[in-house]
């Protein structure tokens, strides 16, 4: 699927170890140096969710599929990058094509890297360099449509209106995340591509001695992050890795002993998939049993197209039971028996846990 998370941070943050922990692949070198990453990397991985085994208990079926999200491990910064310093070009040019950053943030210390840990200082790099970036592309996009303005262009008005917004926002050094943008105003920006404007996601990275996120480093970071409009979670990079290599009963056991519920990696997943405004509706068959990435909002011919593009405009309608339906009454029988087998039309809103069959014309 196209929605990308882009995992971005200054050099030696643990973002490729991150990243290789979430795609389950092993770094090409886990020696520290200036750029880990000097191509993006992308990679679609599997989205946790317990629902869908809890399906299939009560749905025979020959395989189960999760949802996907891509990650993308986009080249390290350096200050300048907006200018083209270090790689630069390419990581802004990865950042375009990101739905949303997870920005992961050093909140470690270690004798194999080099300079002090100052986590809110480090994040602003980054941040500042998106600001500069986005910038220069409001004061273009500006210029552009000056002749449009002086002679009526409606569209163009309000186009210099809220351009001019954002260059506000943006001369206070604030991102556009800040900024207060209205839906339509969101739209018309969209075009442009804008670094600032995309939620955030700030990653503290912890050393192993601080699993539980308590340290003055993390505290900095969330109060940043609560300054500017963002999220904030913590894990240890090194662990999670460490997780990954582990067959799944060893790994239960450590989790246990370090008291962990799930893993860092599954909340980093769910935390990302619920910032990219994303939900997930079941089919359950003999063949499968499927988890399928939509969008909250997006009706039940759009969820339909996700299956097949013909879908969309060949959508009669939808049978469709909740989750919560079969988990209380086991079968599909019973569900239609209690009355709570509903046919849904194109105007439907499929909610997060919808199981459904769609009616396909020819």
């Amino acid at each position: 699927m196209g929605l990308a998370c882009g995992i971005v941070g200054l050099p030696n943050s643990g973002k490729t170890t991150l990243y290789s922990a979430i795609t389950g692949t092993d770094p090409e070198d886990r020696q520290p140096h200036q750029f880990s990453t000097v191509e993006p990397k992308k990679a679609a991985v599997e989205v946790p969710d317990v629902r869908l085994q809890r399906i299939s208990d009560y749905v025979e079926t020959k395989k189960i599929i999760p949802g996907q999200m891509l990650v993308v491990d986009i080249p390290g910064l350096v200050s300048g990058a907006s200018q083209g310093e270090g790689m630069g070009n390419a990581f802004l040019g990865s950042i375009k094509e990101s739905e949303i950053l997870l920005h992961v943030v050093r909140c470690f210390e270690s004798e194999n890297v080099m300079g002090s840990v100052d986590p809110a200082e480090d994040t602003e790099i980054i941040e500042m360099e998106l600001l500069q970036t986005d910038q220069r592309t409001v004061e273009r996009n500006l210029e552009r449509i000056a002749k449009k303005v002086r002679i009526g262009d409606k569209e163009a008005l309000v186009q210099k209106e809220v351009l001019e917004k954002a260059q506000a926002c943006l001369q206070e050094d604030k991102p556009l995340r800040m900024g207060g943008f209205t839906d339509q105003e969101i739209e018309t920006l969209k075009p442009l591509f804008l670094m600032s404007i995309k939620p955030v996601l700030f990653i503290a990275n912890v050393g192993d001695d601080d699993v539980a996120g308590e340290s003055d480093k993390v505290q900095s970071l969330r109060e940043y992050a609560s300054r500017t409009n963002a999220s904030v979670m913590h894990l240890c990079g090194d662990l999670e890795a460490e997780f990954v290599r582990m067959d799944p009963e060893e790994r239960e056991m450590f989790m246990a002993e370090l008291d962990f519920t799930e893993s860092g990696l599954t909340r980093l997943i769910h935390a990302a998939f619920d910032l990219l405004g994303l939900q997930t509706y079941f089919t359950a068959g003999e063949i499968e049993v499927r988890a399928w990435t939509i969008r909250k909002g997006d009706t039940a011919p759009v969820g339909a197209a996700v299956i097949h593009t013909d879908f969309e405009k060949k959508f009669i309608r939808a049978e469709i039971y909740s989750y919560d339906d079969l988990m209380e009454l086991h079968t599909e029988a019973a569900i239609k028996q209690a009355g709570k087998m509903r046919l849904e039309g194109k105007d439907y809103i499929l909610q997060d846990g919808d199981i459904c069959n769609f009616l396909i014309g020819s």
